[in-house]
């Protein structure tokens, strides 16, 4: 009789088990094969340069900046969509650089600079959205995926200088440091959906590509941004 009762509580725990992972984890098909959704918010990012040329001093600030965008939801179930995205961003900074070098009379000297850059830029993100069920009408979104940023200006445009120098004894030669017009990397984040329409997002955006071109390659972009969203 004892062994009965407990298979038949374990069956009970194990029905309620399922029934609450079917809940949190829901596979049923979507209602829409896909929706709209529009995302606004600000940004903090930072963009570094190689310590090769500036290895005295090198210090690149945040700064902040602004995301605008929209994205398509590819619905493949209830809890999992394709989610590429066209996002407008602006992003600010502020650099400050020292390199040392021996002049033309063998003495010690640094070259120095300081400056602001703001950049504009389109960003393509494709991610994989999933969704888990927390609460009733609120949900957990989990994303990550790619992403390629086109630069559409930037204000620190033949500004940036670096010294060159073969030896001591040569003259010194300033050349401009020039940025790549793309970026690739990934995009990884978090948040909360309310209603199945309204949305809080936190991302990462980890640069995985050279910001700067030869003969000074090196640097990475990176980016935190905080969203808000409305799916249609």
């Amino acid at each position: 009789m004892k062994i009965r009762y407990i298979l038949s509580s374990l069956a009970i725990i194990a029905a309620t088990s399922s029934v609450s992972a079917s809940d949190f984890v829901s596979t049923e098909p979507a209602e829409r094969l896909f929706n709209f959704g529009v995302r606004l918010g600000v940004n903090a990012s930072n963009r570094t340069f190689s310590k090769d040329y500036f290895n005295t001093y090198n210090v690149n600030s945040w700064g902040t900046g602004i995301d605008a965008g929209i994205v398509l939801n590819l619905n493949m179930r209830e809890f999992f969509s394709i989610q590429p995205g066209f996002f407008f961003e602006s992003r600010t900074g502020n650099y400050s650089y020292v390199q040392d070098y021996i002049n033309q009379n063998n003495e010690n000297d640094n070259f120095s600079q300081i400056g602001h850059v703001r950049t504009y830029n389109f960003v393509v993100p494709v991610m994989l959205s999933f969704r888990f069920n927390i609460a009733d009408n609120l949900k957990w979104l989990v994303e990550a995926g790619p992403y390629a940023q086109f630069k559409l200006h930037s204000s620190d445009s033949d500004k940036i200088e670096v010294i060159s120098q073969s030896s001591p004894s040569m003259p010194v030669a300033i050349e401009t440091a020039k940025s790549n017009f793309t970026d690739f990397g990934a995009k990884i984040g978090t948040g909360i959906m309310v209603n199945d329409h309204y949305s809080f997002s936190i991302h990462y955006l980890a640069g995985m590509s050279n910001v700067w071109k030869a003969p000074f390659e090196g640097g990475k972009n990176k980016a935190w941004t905080f969203t808000l969203g409305y799916d249609f």
